[in-house]
């Protein structure tokens, strides 16, 4: 078996244990060629729906993917600040966005896209009871996290801030960024290596790090994760 066909069997295998509807919203567009007048599927956004519907179409119908192409839904892309395609949305109840990502989550990133779908709609959320109590400290922030598809390390910190943002209540705001797939993005804050991790476009965590540090960088002081 291939290593894509693992990939699937595990996306498979995982996605059909969602018990509760989740609905994300898919930005991707079309792009004209340069010779005459039919327009075209961007390869690389037919390639990404393409992945998608295998999560999809194995939840048992608990998952739902809302394409939008931002060619024929400009007032769409612009209410949620679409600048690039593919972008994947995860929107609250209160129409709040709560993780983004700009990764195709295959690879090592199929976990943390799993998990958070399954925190996403309900499901246990290891990291909840600590941000509920320190949620009066914590700040309106946007976490990036710069990652790319090779990375050992970045499905653990994907896991982390995006159950952070999940259970937040609108406080935090998660993008995983595909460095390798938006290179001006990682050329612009200087990515060296992955996982980069930036709270509020300030403080920078390279590295592998893991909750406690975030905690910190995002509401100051020593703070200790309670499990």
């Amino acid at each position: 078996m291939s290593q894509d066909a693992k990939y699937r069997e595990i996306i498979k295998r995982e996605i059909a244990k969602l018990k509760k509807p989740v609905k994300l919203k898919v930005f991707t567009c079309k792009e004209k060629p340069t010779s005459g007048s039919l327009i075209r599927e961007c390869m690389d956004c037919n390639q990404f729906m393409a992945l998608l519907r295998i999560y999809e179409e194995n939840s048992n119908g608990m998952l739902t993917i809302e394409e939008f192409c931002i060619d024929e839904n400009p007032e769409i892309a612009k209410t949620y600040d679409i600048s690039r395609v593919p972008t994947i949305l995860f929107i609250d109840e209160m129409g709040r966005e709560i993780i983004r990502y700009l990764a195709a989550p295959q690879g090592g990133e199929i976990q943390p896209f799993i998990q958070a779908i399954f925190a996403f709609a309900g499901a246990p959320n290891y990291y909840e009871a600590t941000i509920k109590q320190n949620l009066d400290r914590i700040q309106p922030s946007t976490i990036k996290v710069m990652i790319t598809e090779t990375c050992p390390y970045c499905p653990q910190v994907c896991t982390i801030v995006n159950n952070f943002a999940i259970a937040s209540e609108g406080k935090i705001r998660t993008i995983v960024i595909d460095i390798v797939a938006n290179p001006d993005i990682g050329q612009y804050y200087d990515a060296a290596g992955v996982p980069y991790t930036i709270i509020n476009d300030q403080k920078t965590l390279v590295g592998m790090v893991g909750p406690n540090e975030i905690l910190r960088a995002l509401i100051g002081g020593n703070i200790r994760v309670q499990y």
